[in-house]
Formats: structure tokens, sequence, C-alpha cells
């Protein structure tokens, strides 16, 4: 199958007299702070640096062919949609800290079933020859292949070159990380994985269960085979997303490293949607799960970053059903933790009661902790000093424990009216209280920061229209159900980047933990 441009312009450059335009397109950095991953396995080393982002559609970068928004789930303003030409190219410049090996994450999308092959060349010397960028079931559904090159310390041009005449799969970025100076209790990048452990079984999934105690663990999961090819997904607990689809090529194993929150139960800390197992349960899925080795060890004092919410927020044990803090967990690495507290059908009150919510969530924040606090859409009787009232009580505990209390407005429901949202999507209760209005309020009186989600999401959805944003939400045809409250997958990812975009502007300790 063809990638065939989207506008009439773009048509006539590719096919009008038999001549190939190219348009070379730009690739500006987007800085993703990280730290170095720790870990507690004492027997190997790693060379670990934070992994920056380089998208496709800004400069430096080059695109042989059209830089195009046609298809969701990209990241930036843009992906590289290449000439169906061999030796089309996308090409990013990149900046190396210091000579060595660098892991290199090309995130990539391929709506058919034909391998779009391309040599990888680093300076112009071929890395990797003829790596297969498999199909992805849809161009709205990317994934990441990760491959390790050697580098110049300095900058250093990455170019992906197709070697068929179906040119590249659509390339969103690559994410670029070199190895610095090991810790010395960090898993190697260039050690040999230690293998499977017994608790790991089957093969499409792999599930791996171990029997440990409530606490936070560092997990170490090494991705990829040195025979096979692999795409692999990452998940721990009820539906708790760590790592996205990645794709590797054969003969390629990356360490990646985790801190996980255990819980019992270990999705609803009420126990909506069953208790689960007792333990640690992580799985490998995916089209083609590949692991070379796991390890589990009790965590050193990770910075928590505690969740206190409704339904939007919770780990959803059933499928559709996603909050956004069952993704946040893919932003964060290294010694930072999301202990996901959140509740379906919770208000304020009801939050601050029950005893397996708030109550038993307080007294384990520790100095420093964050606590993400977002009610609203429970709220829907409560007064506005009630609800003052509530915020005010869990914003005063979390500071007497030494945590940092943090507001986050309910994102919005999709319910319009023409083109604009109404009040009941934008949380003006019943009882007439504007609650984003009450807890804005209350970050500046009380001097708490405020990560406005509403108005976030406010313009996320009605940027995408009464018909198109349904993707964030909940649809017949793809989920069963029709909801304009709960979140799709889709809808959740989109909603832990506003959180993220949130948590940067407010320049929040987690910033130096986020990938």
């Amino acid at each position: 199958m063809i990638k065939a441009p989207t506008t009439p312009d773009a048509l006539m450059k590719r096919f009008t007299s038999g001549r190939r335009t190219r348009r070379r397109r730009a690739a500006l950095l987007s800085a993703c702070a990280a730290v170095a991953v720790a870990a507690a396995v004492a027997t190997v080393n790693v060379a670990s640096a934070a992994a920056t982002r380089y998208e496709a559609e800004t400069a430096p970068a080059t695109c042989d062919g059209w830089v195009e928004s046609n298809h969701t789930g990209y990241s930036g303003t843009g992906f590289c949609n290449s000439n169906n030409a061999v030796g089309a190219a996308a090409q990013f410049t990149v900046s190396a800290s210091a000579a060595g090996t660098a892991t290199v994450g090309i995130r990539y999308a391929n709506g058919t079933a034909d391998n779009r092959a391309a040599d990888i060349l680093v300076n112009g010397a071929t890395a990797r020859s003829a790596v297969a960028f498999g199909g992805t079931g849809a161009w709205t559904t990317w994934t990441t292949m990760t491959v390790s090159v050697p580098v110049n310390a300095g900058s250093n041009t990455i170019r992906l070159s197709a070697t068929t005449a179906l040119g590249l799969a659509n390339i969103d970025y690559v994410d670029f990380e070199v190895g610095g100076t090991p810790p010395t209790s960090s898993p190697s990048a260039t050690a040999s994985p230690p293998g499977r452990p017994p608790q790991c079984t089957g093969t499409s999934p792999i599930t791996c269960r171990f029997p440990v105690s409530p606490g936070n663990y560092t997990v170490t999961a090494w991705i990829g085979d040195p025979a096979s090819a692999g795409n692999t997904s990452m998940s721990v607990e009820a539906r708790r997303r760590i790592l996205p689809a990645i794709s590797t090529a054969s003969g390629t194993v990356t360490p990646y490293t985790f801190t996980i929150n255990v819980r019992q139960p270990e999705g609803q800390p009420t126990g909506q949607g069953g208790t689960g197992n007792a333990g640690l349960d992580i799985t490998f899925a995916g089209s083609a799960p590949r692991l070379s080795g796991l390890t589990v060890q009790p965590a050193s004092n990770p910075l928590v970053v505690y969740l206190a919410g409704d339904s939007t927020v919770c780990d959803q044990a059933t499928a559709p059903y996603t909050g956004w803090g069952q993704l946040l967990t893919t932003r964060v690495s290294g010694r930072a933790v999301i202990a996901n507290y959140g509740d379906s059908g919770e208000s304020s009150g009801s939050f601050l009661s029950n005893s397996a919510l708030f109550p038993r969530m307080r007294p384990l924040i520790k100095t420093n902790d964050l606590v993400l606090i977002q009610f609203g859409h429970n709220d829907k009787t409560t007064s506005a000093s009630a609800f003052r009232s509530n915020l005010t009580t869990m914003v005063n505990q979390v500071r007497a424990s030494g945590g940092v209390p943090v507001l986050v407005t309910p994102p919005v429901r999709r319910l319009f009216d023409g083109n604009q949202l109404n009040g009941t999507a934008l949380h003006i209760n019943g009882a007439g209280a504007n609650l984003p209005a009450e807890m804005r309020s209350l970050g500046s009186s009380m001097s708490v920061p405020v990560i406005d989600l509403t108005a976030k999401s406010e313009a996320l959805v009605e940027s995408m229209g009464p018909t198109n944003s349904a993707q964030l939400f909940l649809r017949q045809s793809p989920d069963g159900v029709t909801d304009n409250t709960h979140f799709s997958e889709y809808g959740a990812g989109r909603m832990a980047d506003l959180v993220v975009e949130g948590i940067r502007e407010r320049n929040l300790s987690l910033v130096g933990y986020l990938r």
C-alpha cells in the first residue's frame, strides 16, 4: 500500500511530470529532562543518561517527502511521510555529551503489512543495515523501535534511509540517549542479560508473578532478543502501563528500569473491579514479546507521586476504561514512582472519609513526596464551601506529613453546545458551584500549585470538535459503550500528557524524573 499525501498540492508534487519532489523539513529538539535510572541490582553496571527527544518536523531534522498531521497520535505538530523510493530518508542532528554507544528510540507507524526496511546511518556510515520497521496495524498506531549505535562526542547525524521502493514508515521522532558515568548499582546496557526468571511463564503474553509485600520495587527488564526481532509492551498490576509497545531488531536487547508501586488490592483501593493477586504481577505483551532478563528488588527511597482522584484518574481494571493515572506511569522513569489511590465514584468528601483512601494514603506520605489531588466529577451536589473545606483538609494534612500538595482541576466531559462545551462539561455543578474556579482560588490563597487540567482539556476537546473529540472518550463502535466522561486508552494518554505539561509548567520535583 502506497502512503499518499493528503492534499491536492502534495499529489501534484509527487506525481506531476514523473518528478519526485523533495521537501526538506526540520526538527528542533524538545528537551525531555530525566535522570539516570537507579536499581538495586548489585551484580551489573550501566551507563545511563537523560534521553533527549528530536521531532521529525522541526529543524534541523529533514524529511525526504512530506511533513503531515493527518494521522492522530503523533507527538509535536506532525510526522515525516517519506517519498516511496529507495534512499528516501529522515535525518536527525543530535548532540552527544561523550563518544560511545547511544540508544536511539525511533517512534514510527506503519499501516501496512509490509516491512518498511531502512538502513540506519550515523555520520554517513551504516551502523545498522535493513532494520525492519514492521506493520503496526494502522497509521494511527505508533510504536518505538530501539537500536544501539556508535556516536562521536558533540554533533552527530542519524539518518534513516529506505532500502526498498516502499520508502520509510511514518517517522514521528527519535529519543536519543548516550551513556555517561556508570552508577555502581544499575543494570548494564552492555552486560549480558540475566535471563528470564522462573516466576515468568508463557510466550505471548509473558506473565510474571513475584510474591512480594506491598511497597515500592525497582524492576529492570531486558527487552529484546539476541536471535529474533520483537514487539514488546510492559504492564503491571491492574492494567498499569509501564512501557508502550516497542519494536526491537534481532540482536538488540535494551535494559529498562522502573520503580513500581505494589498494593493490595492491586488496582483501586476499595477493590472495585476485583482485588487482583497479592504481590507483583508483570505482563509483557505486544505482537511478539521478547524478554531476555528481569530483576525485582526493593526500591531505595524513591520520590513517590500519590494520586488522589476519581474514575478518570484511577487504575481501571477492565478495558476499555482507562484512567490517566494508568498511563502517567509511562512518562516517569528512574527513582520516582506513581502510587495511584484514585477510586471510581469518589467525591472530595468520600475520598477524605473512606478508610481505604485518604486515611490509608496519608501515613505513607514522606517529606517532599508529591500528592496530586483531582476531584469534581462526583461533587455534583457539593456546595462551594464544602468543596473548599474538603480540599483544604487534604492540603493541610499532606503538608503536615511533609508532602507537597498539588491541585488538579478535573478534565472536561464531552458535552457540547454547538462547538463549545457546556457548563456541565466544565464542572459547574447542580449547586451552582464552579468547581475548577474554586480549586484555582484555593490554590492561590493557600499557595498550592494548580495544574489546570480543566482548561487544558477544554482547549484540546474543543480544538478537535464535537466529532473528532469522541476518540478521547468511549465509543460504541470500538469500545462497546458510549461514555462522554471516561477515557479510551488514547484519551487517557492525552490527559496524562496534559498533566505532564502542567508538571513542567509548575516546575514540580517530578520534572527531573520524566521520560
